[in-house]
């Protein structure tokens, strides 16, 4: 067994394996077509990964978000340490070899997470779209037709809140399940396989604190990779919460894409026989939708919104928008371009707007399965 201090050496020394595993393992998801992640990675190797999670780590009692950072930091100072003990009594020419030495570290440890981010789910990224799968064509409705959409969900969202409570004071957070995750996540798990995906295992989604920790950077929530577990800021509201855990548990179940993720958390309403669970991850879509009425027509969504939209969500509406303002973004400029790289290099080119994607999926989804005048 190889002595303790010849391991920085091994790493050393494994750097040229490392780069080729790197390069072999990029060359897979730039060259390997959808259909064959689709089948190969997506439906077969992933699933396998996500059950080792879920019997391993998944049930370590606290986010592992917390673990991995607290362990790239401890591996840092390490780092840093044996650089000053190494620099503290030699030469200029030892010093320059021990930093080379260091950063020679830094790069394999690099180098081996980006190598685990692909296999143990960033191939998912080149999966084959859901709208080919389950055949339909994306659609971004006209004005008209957007603006009867945002009335009628409204008027729908309406009778799901009455069936949650009669008071127009704004949703709590104590009439939602105690532990959401349960609640949240059989739902998704549901339209996966309903539509003919695989929904393996029981992927955590937990909330991170303290408040605010992810809605500072301009996150509601983060799947992490490395850890196979989704987390959502606990500073969310509550009636936040539903959706953005079902956005996340869908990237735990194998989804890339930002905009294919929120479209399993709007279908995951159709799963449930809560009202009030409908009523949140509903209202997250029209949320989307009413957006981009706002944007092109705003006098007559603000005209509508004041005299029709039922007081009791316009209530809920200012009590979501009241709690983000306790959350003001440290760095958005800084976070959007980060992200927006981030996703371009995974192959989605039009990087923070493939959120609004979700639009275009819902409603082609609807056009091609929903019977007229529903």
């Amino acid at each position: 067994m190889p002595h303790p201090r010849n391991f920085p050496h091994l790493r050393t020394a494994a750097l040229p394996w490392l780069g080729g595993l790197l390069v072999v393992s990029l060359a897979l998801r730039v060259l390997l077509p959808a259909s064959v992640l689709e089948i190969a990675y997506s439906r077969g190797l992933f699933p396998l990964f996500r059950s080792v999670w879920d019997h391993s780590i998944g049930l370590v009692p606290v986010p592992v978000f917390y673990l991995f950072w607290a362990g790239i930091i401890g591996l840092i100072v390490l780092e840093m340490r044996r650089f000053r003990r190494i620099s503290s009594a030699a030469t200029e020419k030892r010093k320059r070899r021990a930093a080379l030495a260091v950063g020679l570290h830094l790069l394999a440890y690099l180098i081996t997470l980006v190598i685990a981010f692909l296999w143990l789910w960033g191939y998912n990224y080149g999966r084959q779209p859901v709208e080919e799968r389950l055949a339909f064509e994306l659609y971004e409705p006209p004005l008209p037709e957007l603006r009867e959409r945002v009335f009628r969900m409204g008027d729908r969202l309406a009778h799901l809140r009455a069936a949650v409570t009669h008071d127009t004071v704004a949703i709590s957070i104590d009439r939602f399940p105690t532990d959401l995750e349960v609640s949240v996540r059989p739902l998704v798990a549901a339209a996966l396989e309903r539509h003919r995906y695989p929904a393996p295992g029981a992927p955590r989604a937990w909330e991170l604190l303290p408040n605010g920790i992810l809605l500072r950077l301009s996150t509601a929530g983060v799947y992490w990779p490395w850890a196979g577990q989704g987390n959502i800021d606990a500073g969310l509201h509550p009636l936040q919460k539903p959706a953005v855990m079902a956005h996340e548990l869908a990237h735990a179940y194998g989804f890339g894409d930002e905009g294919t993720c929120s479209f399993w958390g709007y279908l995951a309403a159709d799963e449930s026989d809560d009202p009030l669970l409908r009523y949140a991850l509903e209202l997250a879509y029209w949320r989307h939708i009413a957006g981009l009425l706002r944007y092109a027509d705003p006098e007559g969504y603000l005209e509508w919104r004041e005299s029709r939209l039922a007081p009791g969500i316009r209530n809920d509406l200012e009590a979501i928008y009241a709690n983000g303002e306790q959350y003001r973004d440290i760095a958005p400029v800084l976070r959007d371009a980060t992200y927006t790289a981030y996703l371009k290099a995974q192959g989605i080119e039009e990087g923070l707007l493939n959120y609004g994607r979700v639009v275009r999926m819902v409603e082609g989804y609807r056009r091609a399965f929903t019977p007229p005048g529903e």
